[in-house]
């Protein structure tokens, strides 16, 4: 196939020789600055939690943040781009530790819209690996797909001679943005070429080239992409130039594309001599100091398990550092889960390599001072990131130690059991998965105690969790509903920022799943309307609600809705009929869209408050605004102090006072970014994107992404009051708060308990807290008094059994119905007469809040000889209609019916009796 569909390359004069690179943040800058001078925009990377990509749970490709451009729904912001983007990939954790396998890494790509094709993306690829890296050409290896032509000869024009061109099948050379291999999946893909450096080439070309066995397939470790050993692969040059159908036909795109990508850490140990990216300047700082805490030189004197500890305690921590960066804090599900699971890992290890303090916070303080030259952001939140691992670090210290114990008590309750010595794999997974005990552990616990883990048990539970977590992931607004479709693009046309009514047309009905002509006084159904001010519920806030009037009836709005890519009123028909068709006024609830809009204003500020005051890792996670209260999730580590969230009302409310202006307006999603506005993990934006700001003295105070309705000016809110700060997950808490009237009436609410109360206490509210002290100090000292009524009742009470005692043989022997007012008072009793009297037995009853309780205790010496309190109180107990039971010595049981205690006692009497007559 033909080089087509995309612009004519233009070569570029040959950038002038100049001393290559060495350093990772040489190399980095080169790659931007050698794309940059071709004519290339150079594009800030995405975080690692997506950014309007909800199906995704991290960034895991430079391409990621540029899929709306090539599946040709948005415009790109330039023909051709660059940009270096940090990632982070789950596939390999359990592999992390060795000498090349990484979860975080920084990737670096140049990007065509429809501009240059295959010949310029292989042609600059040769020119920077050749010119600027300054690499050998005799180490450099090209595969292709097997009939890419075009390819082959543009590798040749570069000057790659024919014998390091290396034609493969789809398992290296096709990329799909699908997934590959499911029935009737489709979408953009083609073919790529993978450059590949090759260590070792004095073994000779033959190593080079592919082999096959008996069945025509690849020979593992043999060739250019199966020997991992001798050839490294440095960048991935993918061609986008065909449309796959859902019947597995490929036909070419209208526009073909490039998307490219080079990994920083593995061209920083090519270009540095070494085979591993754990000895790059990327990594030998934070080597350093991983072996400085476990005390051992990693190059001189370390073993290979400590090797191993060192190197995965420096990759997961680096990785941990970028995550939190981000705004992913540890937690028990999705990206938070992933991060604890990391983290973990790590600990553990090192533990195991016999490290006893704590390490993360101090590796993740040298992880910043190397990331913060690519990622400033990432010094800026130095603080909030080693405190985020030193907590995470401190709670699984502890987990390790309940760990331990629950293993262990497991494994001894299938030991009692008997059968076979295998710890059930779906048990095991328990551990590990809610209570984050690494597999290591778990197998390694096992062993010591003569189990083996069932691995394909373990695998099973493990998969079936991963299928829950791509399920919780994905975009859950729904698919474009069919029904819907029928009627055409041209309706819901929203105007509801200005405007709280609009005239409209119905364009259609919906009612139980059908598209409908009419609906008739008191039916519910659904309303699309051509034009509506009705805000559908989105960004945290509700539907508005309102009215639909007609020429011929009423439509009463209970709820608004944007699903199946339209507006949907939804509601009943409170008079007459409404038609498809029909002219409509659309009026909003102006109180109730009034009270929305005063608290998603007051969300923004009191998020804006919280950053001020807390730090920048203060990042929104959820809210919920409604006409009544807000409530907003935000990450932070700990709770809020009372003295803080008093700091942040202050704050938001001077705004409030300030009467600062709320604008929006709407610009590309890039520009809002990259101007400072916080955009939301989770949230799906478009090209064209609605800021909304709060300014102060011509600073934006609060700048958000947001399409939800809101007030004018601050003023509007009236006032903002904070109602309480509570935990949500592991570092995500939760403000809730009011505003406007709901606050005023709120606190007039509150302001009239306090005055209830103060005159129930004959007081005033200014001298209630006085008041409420004293009678803590009085009741305190009638609690005091009271234990020493009871202390004596209960030494009167042992006296008296100890006088009137029974001897059976060499015990003394009490069974008595006795008056005694708590429980603990029984055992009070027990003890005194089991302190004076060897050996003894105790068979008690009382009539306790007008219930039977019982208690049966014996000196330890009876235990030896077969007596169980346990045992006979809950005998006992059964005869009154109650349970109850307990230890060898001492027991205590309940009942309900104070009429049969007697009977109950003269059980008692039975048993003790045959007891020591036994």
């Amino acid at each position: 196939m033909l080089d087509t569909h995309c612009a004519p390359f233009v070569a570029f004069e040959p950038t002038a020789m100049t001393t290559p690179p060495r350093t990772s943040d040489e190399i980095r800058q080169a790659f931007l600055s050698f794309f940059q001078e071709r004519g290339h925009l150079l594009l800030p990377p995405w975080p690692l939690v997506p950014i309007g990509d909800p199906t995704s749970l991290f960034t895991s490709a430079g391409m990621q943040q540029f899929k709306p451009h090539f599946m040709g729904e948005q415009t790109p912001p330039a023909a051709r781009v660059t940009t270096v983007q940090r990632c982070f990939r789950t596939t390999d954790i359990e592999e992390v530790g060795d000498l090349s396998h990484l979860t975080a890494f920084e990737m670096m790509g140049n990007f065509s819209f429809g501009d240059y094709f295959k010949q310029g993306a292989i042609q600059m690829a040769w020119e920077l690996m050749t010119r600027i890296y300054g690499l050998d050409p005799a180490r450099l290896h090209a595969t292709i797909y097997l009939d890419d032509d075009d390819s082959y000869g543009y590798w040749r024009e570069a000057g790659l001679p024919d014998d390091h061109i290396h034609r493969r099948g789809e398992d290296l050379n096709y990329w799909f943005s699908f997934p590959h291999g499911s029935p009737g999946a489709s979408g953009p893909c083609g073919p790529d070429s993978e450059i590949y450096y090759d260590h070792f080439p004095e073994r000779g070309l033959a190593g080079a080239r592919l082999q096959l066995d008996a069945g025509g397939n690849p020979v593992p470790g043999v060739g250019v992409g199966y020997d991992d050993e001798r050839f490294l692969e440095i960048w991935n040059l993918v061609f986008m130039q065909l449309y796959q159908h859902p019947d597995g036909r490929r036909e070419p795109l209208p526009a073909q594309n490039i998307d490219t990508g080079s990994g920083l850490e593995r061209v920083t140990a090519v270009l540095q001599g070494k085979r591993s990216v754990y000895e790059t300047d990327i990594f030998l700082p934070l080597l350093t100091e991983a072996a400085a805490v476990l005390g051992v030189d990693y190059f001189h004197g370390a073993g290979e398990g400590q090797a191993y500890a060192i190197r995965a305690m420096s990759e997961h921590c680096r990785a941990a550092t970028m995550l939190v960066a981000d705004g992913v804090v540890p937690s028990n599900e999705g990206r938070g889960y992933i991060l604890r699971r990391i983290l973990r890992r790590a600990i553990y290890l090192a533990r195991k390599a016999g490290v006893r303090d704590t390490f993360t916070a101090r590796l993740a303080g040298v992880a910043i001072e190397k990331l913060k030259v690519g990622y400033p952001h990432i010094e800026e939140s130095r603080e909030f990131i080693q405190r985020a691992l030193r907590t995470e670090e401190e709670r699984f210290v502890r987990t390790l130690a309940a760990g331990t114990q629950r293993l262990e008590s497991l494994l001894d309750r299938h030991r009692a059991a008997g059968g076979a010595a295998t710890l059930p794999g779906a048990e095991a997974f328990l551990l590990y998965d809610s209570f984050g005990f690494p597999l290591e552990l778990i197998r390694e616990v096992a062993g010591q105690h003569g189990f083996v883990l069932d691995e394909p048990g373990f695998e099973a539970a493990l998969d079936e969790q991963r299928r829950r977590s791509r399920d919780a992931g994905k975009f859950l607004k729904g698919e474009p509903s069919p029904l819907l479709q029928q009627i055409g693009d041209e309706h819901s046309a929203f105007v509801g920022y200005s405007r709280v009514d609009a005239d409209a047309r119905i364009v259609a009905i919906l009612r139980d799943g059908a598209l409908v002509d009419i609906a008739t006084a008191s039916e519910t159904c659904e309303i699309v309307l051509d034009t509506t001010p009705f805000y559908p519920e989105g960004g945290g806030q509700v539907g508005d609600r309102g009215n639909i009037r007609t020429p011929s009836g009423v439509f009463v709005v209970d709820d608004t809705q944007g699903t199946g890519g339209a507006i949907i009123h939804r509601g009943r028909v409170s008079e007459g009929a409404v038609r498809v068709g029909e002219t409509a006024e659309a009026v909003v609830d102006h109180a109730y869209r009034s009270g929305s809009a005063r608290n998603h204003t007051g969300t923004h500020l009191l998020h804006a408050g919280l950053r001020r005051l807390l730090g920048p890792h203060v990042r929104q996670q959820g809210s919920l605004v409604t006409p009544d209260r807000l409530r907003f999730d935000f990450t932070h580590l700990e709770q809020v102090p009372h003295s803080a969230l008093v700091e942040v009302q202050q704050l938001v409310n001077t705004k409030v006072r300030d009467d600062l202006q709320v604008g929006w307006r709407t610009t590309s999603y890039r520009a809002a970014v990259d101007a400072g506005a916080l955009a939301f993990f989770g949230d799906k934006y478009g090209n064209d994107v609605r800021v909304v700001e709060i300014k102060d003295d011509g600073t934006n105070f609060s700048a958000e992404l947001c399409g939800g309705t809101h007030v004018r000016r601050t003023g509007e809110i009236g006032f903002i009051h904070v109602l309480r700060e509570s935990a949500v997950a592991a570092g995500t808490r939760r403000i809730e708060a009011m505003t406007g009237r709901a606050a005023e009436a709120y606190l007039l609410e509150q302001q009239g308990r306090l005055l209830r109360l103060a005159d129930k206490l004959s007081t005033t509210p200014a001298a209630l807290e006085e008041r409420v002290d004293a009678l803590h100090e009085e009741l305190d000292r009638l609690r005091k008094q009271s234990a020493e009524l009871f202390r004596l009742q209960a030494a009167a009470v042992a006296e008296g059994l100890i006088v009137d005692v029974t001897k059976v043989g060499d015990v003394h022997l009490s069974v008595a119905r006795v008056e005694i007012a708590t429980t603990e008072g029984l055992k009070d009793v027990a003890d005194r007469v089991r302190a004076r009297l060897s050996p003894a037995l105790l068979v008690l009853g009382a009539a306790i809040d007008g219930r039977p309780a019982f208690l049966v205790a014996c000196t330890q010496d009876l235990v030896s000889r077969g007596v169980h309190a346990g045992r006979m109180v809950g005998a006992m107990a059964e005869a009154a209609g109650g349970k109850g039971g307990g230890r060898p010595d001492m027991a205590q049981a309940g009942a309900k019916d104070t009429s049969l205690l007697d009977k109950a006692l003269a059980e008692g009497r039975r048993l003790a009796m045959a007891a020591l007559s036994g």
